[in-house]
């Protein structure tokens, strides 16, 4: 399948618009990725405190172990420092569950302001492009069958402006009856030109 035109302003436009929309979608992938990081600096604080509170809950649970360690008395020794671990533990896990939000809305805000300028783009472009690419396979596939160039010259004859046909022929519907392959040949190639493609070359070089 051709995507692009032969050598023309058209081919200019396509691989210019090609590349807008390449650079159009990096750049707000950037953005997301950029935005997404930005977010996530806001649960910078949170993750201190986890890593503070998982720390401070490791101290107080050895403390617990090494004062239950006493004689007789260790249990009642080691159950404030029980029950601050706990309570540490629990500031620990707010504080994770904290992080695990601030990262979840940083990863969905950076995606939807990727996609939604992306895809609005790409949905606009991509038929356009889509459908030079099928027009030209299926001219390209007329001219190379036989009697194609006159399917493809009556076809110009239809669709070309009267001030195009004139310029090929005083008289091109008369001239195509007649089966003037000069004529013929000519509003094949104004077909061949309107689909972006030149006319493919016959077997044998000619």
């Amino acid at each position: 399948m051709r995507f692009y035109a032969r050598f023309s302003w058209r081919l200019v436009r396509q691989v210019v618009g090609d590349l807008f929309v390449l650079a159009w979608v990096v750049a707000w992938w950037l953005t997301g990725r950029a935005v997404d990081q930005v977010i996530r600096v806001l649960a910078e604080p949170a993750r201190r405190t986890q890593r503070l509170a998982g720390d401070l809950q490791q101290h107080s649970t050895e403390a617990a172990a090494q004062a239950e360690r006493v004689p007789v008395v260790g249990e009642h020794l080691g159950k404030p420092f029980t029950e601050m671990a706990g309570t540490i533990g629990e500031l620990a896990r707010s504080a994770g569950e904290q992080v695990a939000q601030i990262e979840f809305v940083a990863s969905v805000t950076g995606w939807v302001i990727f996609l939604i300028p992306a895809l609005l783009l790409l949905v606009l472009y991509l038929p356009r492009r889509i459908a030079f690419a099928t027009r030209a396979r299926d001219v390209l596939a007329l001219a190379r069958t036989e009697g194609g160039g006159d399917l493809l010259a009556l076809r110009a004859l239809a669709t070309q402006p009267v001030a195009t046909l004139r310029a090929v022929s005083e008289d091109p519907v008369a001239d195509w009856r007649a089966g003037d392959p000069v004529v013929t040949e000519r509003l094949a190639d104004l077909e061949l030109i309107s689909a972006g493609v030149s006319r493919p070359r016959r077997r044998g070089g000619a």
